[in-house]
């Protein structure tokens, strides 16, 4: 038979030990964000990544802007279009991405999809590292 002072003193500590199990499995590392495809281009130089976490646009000589990530439409074309806003005044950020040979024309690398950003009232074009699956192959 316990005494009422080993009853007192185990018994905290066995909800502290089935309180720290229990919130060891219930516990999940967030997996890490997964780039599903980078476009970029140049004159100006950009890029566009576009991760499962966030969608990264970059300009040489501007700051960089987050967006949050929202998966790409398809158009009737088959087109991936990713589409993001940040807040009211921001301007939109609309990436198309389609199934085809590019040159970035500054070097030899081949790209399986071609890229347009329209950010605002500019739009650039260029090149993407990974197409879509689920874009039409025509």
């Amino acid at each position: 038979m316990r005494s009422p002072m080993t009853h007192r003193i185990a018994d905290p500590l066995l909800l502290i030990a089935l309180g720290s199990l229990a919130l060891g499995a219930c516990t999940r590392e967030r997996p890490a964000p997964v780039v599903m495809t980078v476009a970029r281009g140049n004159e100006p130089f950009w890029s566009v990544e576009v991760r499962t976490d966030r969608v990264l646009f970059s300009q040489l000589g501007a700051d960089s802007a987050v967006y949050p990530y929202a998966p790409a439409d398809f158009d009737a074309d088959g087109r991936a279009v990713y589409r993001a806003k940040r807040y009211g005044a921001d301007p939109l950020l609309m990436l198309v991405i389609q199934r085809g040979d590019c040159s970035d024309g500054m070097s030899d690398q081949r790209y399986p999809g071609s890229a347009v950003l329209t950010r605002g009232d500019s739009t650039w074009r260029g090149c993407a590292t990974v197409v879509p699956d689920t874009v039409a192959r025509k």
